[in-house]
């Protein structure tokens, strides 16, 4: 049983599969060979049980060296080399266990969740509500407030229940307890429906424009579409 890391982009895979090694529920086992895969903080320094950005410390076999019409290489620098500068970030938030040497994603951090000067995944919210019996899937977004960002939670409940005041304080009591107070959602609203690509990805990026006042007229890349419409002039969002 395994999962894998990497991406078209790099043709390959930063982590996955060890024969060798245990199965640890959550985790992808191991970096793969070649791979100088860490966990760096914001101030490029490797990290361990702790929320980090992936970043791969050395050149791969597989590590694209441009891009096509991109003479002066600015798309391909910004793409992967703006956060730390000459070491790869693949854009995800991750976390290695100094345990196991395993690897758990924390979601995609393009995506950041960044309420008071926080930073966290979506992927650790994710990882809280899919314990509920209740909720059946879950999006997690972040929305503008001036120059602040509040989190924003959506459920899709499970047939047979209930979505009110009592399971929301619920939700926001787990969060905390198994995360921390700064977690915490400031608003969780119900949804029937979550929007995903056709390659099974949640669609949080477009749903947080929507929620800044932004038309999302590309939808060709969703599985459904007519998903977005839900999360426009939503009246507990509007910003006055």
């Amino acid at each position: 049983i395994i999962t894998i890391l990497g991406g078209t982009d790099i043709i390959s895979c930063f982590a996955g599969q060890n024969p060798t090694l245990p199965v640890h529920r959550g985790e992808i086992q191991y970096r793969n060979i070649g791979m100088a895969v860490e966990c760096w903080d914001r101030n490029g320094k490797p990290v361990y049980d702790e929320s980090g950005e992936l970043v791969c410390t050395k050149p791969f076999p597989s590590m694209p060296t441009h891009f096509w019409n991109d003479e002066d290489s600015i798309r391909y620098q910004k793409s992967y080399f703006s956060v730390y500068s000459g070491v790869w970030a693949h854009g995800d938030f991750c976390k290695i266990s100094s345990r196991t040497g395993g690897i758990v994603m924390l979601g995609r951090s393009d995506g950041t969740l960044n309420p008071s000067g926080v930073r966290f995944g979506s992927a650790e919210i994710y990882n809280i509500i899919e314990k509920f019996d209740e909720v059946k899937d879950s999006l997690c977004v972040g929305q503008l407030i001036g120059s602040d960002e509040r989190v924003i939670l959506f459920i899709k409940m499970n047939p047979g229940y209930t979505f009110n005041d009592e399971f929301v304080k619920k939700v926001k009591t787990f969060i905390r307890g198994e995360l921390s107070a700064r977690h915490v959602p400031a608003i969780v609203l119900e949804t029937s429906d979550i929007p995903y690509t056709m390659n099974g990805k949640k669609v949080e990026v477009a749903v947080k424009k929507i929620l800044s006042g932004e038309e999302v007229k590309e939808r060709g890349a969703l599985s459904n579409p007519e998903s977005l419409d839900l999360y426009y002039n939503i009246p507990q969002l509007i910003i006055k």
